[in-house]
């Protein structure tokens, strides 16, 4: 009974750091608006040769931008790299600052109007502008969780170099969620995309158009006046909102399969305690009609028999922490202490009470038992 409620203990101690880690990431701001954001992916694909030539394309993309704009809806257009959030992709950048420490964190590149588009949070500064490039400094946006990393190597104005190039912080950013809403913040560094060929590079070919009302309403127009500038040009859609909420279910799939599971294991081993306390209190009843016998109280007796599974609960925990102390001190997980403590806190609780569900009953059992029976036993 002692393993029983010990890995009990463990497996919802696992459960329930996961769930408040989860939560925890759920509940702050995501940092950015997703709503009527219509994802115009442009593929060149099946363009002719001499359709790609720089004039050409310059030509065209202008084009697409005057009809976009041409909308009485849209609000905006701007251009996103491929690897914008929930688009399932990442890039990552190497910073070496001060004394030689490196950071890796997740680049981004926007062109200076996607800031206004998607309503950035800002907690400090601005978005960086066009002419923020033509200074002799790389402007960047950083969300606030890289900010602070980087704090100690910024001299008044921001500034900081890595590698010789001099990088500018215009603006902090409260949250940046990247790939789900229930997933860990990560450092995010967003670049200006100005210098970029947009048309050019596959990866590159992706615009976020703001409208004023549910964009689906406008794709099918905006995707036919497009086509019409280049039948060979392969446009398709997304919507920021939707992919939100696709990888935020493909995120939760797993945590409720995992919920299930643990709690199917733990109501098994409930089962059997039960099952082996009533086993173990029939098998005492001539103990029990004797301490009857002997002047004891019902309530005596009951107390007797919670108090061994309360016991058995004490060292069976005990025996569980020690394994669960395993996993913050070897940093098997990337959650905080609090987590930590709030998931043992809660498993404790949970637990307790499911020992005190299954031995109430046997326990209530053994005050039914009385000395003639305690004889007939025997």
């Amino acid at each position: 009974m002692v393993i029983e409620i010990a890995f009990s203990f463990l497996i919802l101690f696992l459960l329930f750091t996961l769930l408040i880690n989860k939560y925890k990431n759920a509940s702050h701001p995501i940092g950015f608006n997703t709503e009527n954001i219509l994802i115009l992916n442009l593929d060149q694909d099946n363009v002719d040769k001499e359709d790609k030539t720089k004039e050409k394309q310059d030509e065209l993309y202008n084009a697409i931008f005057q009809t976009i704009k041409q909308e009485n809806d849209v609000i905006g257009v701007s251009e996103i790299d491929y690897s914008h959030p929930y688009s399932g992709s990442r890039n990552t950048t190497r910073l070496v600052v001060g004394e030689g420490v490196r950071f890796d964190p997740t680049e981004q590149r926007f062109r200076p109007s996607a800031f206004d588009l998607m309503e950035m949070d800002f907690i400090k500064g601005r978005g960086f502008t066009f002419e923020d490039a033509q200074l002799g400094y790389s402007p960047i946006v950083v969300n606030n969780q890289f900010y602070q990393k980087l704090l100690p190597f910024l001299d008044e104005n921001e500034m900081f170099e890595s590698e010789g190039t001099p990088y500018k912080i215009t603006g902090v950013v409260s949250y940046y969620n990247k790939q789900s809403d229930y997933s860990e913040q990560e450092d995010i560094v967003i670049r200006s995309a100005d210098y970029l060929d947009w048309l050019k590079d596959t990866h590159q070919g992706r615009l976020f158009v703001k409208t004023k009302n549910d964009p689906r309403k406008l794709e099918a127009s905006i995707v036919s006046s497009i086509e019409k500038l280049n039948p060979k040009l392969v446009v398709s859609t997304d919507y920021f909102d939707s992919l939100q909420d696709s990888y935020n279910k493909w995120e939760i799939l797993p945590i409720f399969l995992i919920s299930f599971v643990a709690l199917f294991l733990v109501l098994n081993i409930a089962l059997g305690l039960y099952g082996v306390l009533w086993y173990n209190i029939s098998r005492r009843k001539s103990e029990i009609g004797v301490r009857r016998a002997m002047g004891a109280s019902s309530g005596e007796i009951f107390q007797q028999m919670l108090l061994e599974v309360v016991l058995l609960f004490i060292i069976g925990v005990v025996i569980g922490g020690i394994f669960a102390m395993q996993f913050p001190l070897l940093g098997v997980f990337n959650y905080t202490t609090m987590e930590y403590t709030m998931g043992a806190l809660i498993a404790f609780g949970f637990v307790f009470i499911i020992i005190l569900i299954c031995g109430y009953y046997p326990s209530k059992l053994a005050t039914k038992v009385t000395p003639n029976e305690a004889l007939h036993e025997l």
